[in-house]
């Protein structure tokens, strides 16, 4: 009897129909018997849940020199409220005291250098030295260090076209900057071709300036007189290792033994002239923060600095010494408006003169002479210094996700 073909690839004469396997697998079995040794590829893991953020602000004062102004300010403020943020703080040398919970990092290293790349928000009151321009998911808040008499930056007369383009690279970096007053952010956004938005929220260095004593400062700096006066003038670009333009010596000999002169020379002055030193006269211009110095004063001298502006929130006396103004204006800076036009105090020229308009600032008479001046400068310029302006700048911030949510 013929037997019956063996079907091809059937195990017997009847054998049992087999579905035929995918392309795929049939790809994975001829790669497991060429490579026999290889391991299977394992499924993907389940995806992890992510970890809640911190958040990282990286904060910078006058290219690391203090901490202080602003960014010290909102500095207090986001440690209040938001305590889990990692706080960095720039500083430019060894010394620098940071505050509590926050971290330095030396200008130039390479530590700093990562923790500004890492950074959610930046929190600066001058310009980027560098090149280093923020990724596109980090905020740099510009905060600045002042409301501008004299003029800055594009509103200089010598710009040059260099000049334009520098400031065009620096504020392009911003992501906000910040105004004291509706002056302010006019002039500032003139001045730095601001395109990003201007935030007019008051300044937050000035929540000291109208809430504290002075007590603290006057403790710290040893001042025992029953008056203080400040002294606190602008730089002068052509003259910055220079004395300044009064004599401080010779205003505390005139007023006498109730009186303390303490001199605060600019921040861009800072190691550069020399240290006023004297009888009843403190040179304080390394003390960290002038808005400390500001709430201990019972009367502030200056001449075109922007203090004449944060000083005005506490509505005490000022006397401005513009021995060089028509200098200043033709052959330095130049400025915004005729501050003898506006000034809530006497415009003077002599240590002499300095030192009468001190003596009697206090005096009914002279209060009364200014009131209506002064009324009208703080209405203008010191509408939201009011003790809160970290509060709103804070709360800006976190509102608009500039730091992540817990």
């Amino acid at each position: 009897m013929a037997r019956r073909p063996r079907a091809r690839g059937g195990p017997g004469p009847h054998p049992r129909a087999r579905r035929p396997l995918p392309p795929a697998s049939r790809r994975a079995g001829r790669r497991a018997r060429r490579h026999p040794g290889r391991r299977a590829a394992r499924p993907p893991p389940e995806p992890r849940r992510a970890r809640a953020r911190r958040g990282t602000a990286f904060f910078e004062s006058f290219h690391g020199r203090n901490v202080s102004c602003n960014p010290a300010a909102i500095d207090r403020e986001l440690a209040r409220v938001a305590p889990h943020v990692e706080r960095l703080w720039s500083v430019s040398r060894d010394g620098v005291e940071v505050p509590t919970g926050a971290t330095a990092v030396r200008v130039g290293t390479p530590e700093w250098r990562a923790a500004r790349d890492r950074a959610d928000l930046l929190v600066l009151n001058d310009w980027i030295e560098d090149s280093w321009r923020p990724r596109r998911d980090q905020f740099v808040l510009q905060t600045w260090h002042g409301t501008p008499l004299k003029r800055i930056a594009l509103g200089r007369r010598d710009r040059t076209p260099r000049l334009f383009a520098a400031v065009v690279k620096q504020s392009t970096r911003w992501s906000v900057m910040l105004a004291q007053n509706d002056f302010a952010a006019r002039a500032l956004r003139r001045s730095y071709a601001v395109v990003r938005p201007m935030w007019t929220l008051g300044y937050p260095r000035n929540d000291v300036v109208v809430t504290s004593s002075g007590e603290e400062a006057r403790t710290s700096l040893g001042v025992v007189t029953p008056r203080v006066v400040l002294y606190a003038p602008t730089w002068r670009d052509d003259a910055l290792d220079q004395p300044d333009p009064l004599d401080p010596t010779a205003l505390a000999e005139r007023l006498g033994p109730d009186w303390t002169v303490l001199v605060r020379g600019h921040a861009r002055t800072l190691g550069l002239r020399a240290e006023v030193a004297a009888d009843r006269v403190l040179d304080v211009t390394a003390h960290p923060d002038v808005s400390d110095l500001l709430a201990l004063a019972d009367v502030l001298v200056t001449d075109y600095s922007s203090v004449m502006f944060d000083f005005s929130a506490t509505g005490r006396p000022m006397v401005f010494h513009v021995a060089d103004a028509e200098r200043y204006e033709a052959e330095v800076r130049g400025f915004a408006w005729d501050l003898g036009e506006r000034a809530p105090g006497p415009l003077v020229r002599t240590t002499d003169e300095v030192a009468d308009a001190v003596a009697r600032a206090d005096e009914p008479d002279e209060r009364a002479r200014w009131a209506a001046r002064y009324a009208r400068w703080r209405a203008d310029f010191n509408p939201l210094d009011d003790g809160h302006a970290s509060e709103r700048v804070v709360a800006r911030l976190l509102a608009l996700g500039a730091l992540p949510r817990r």
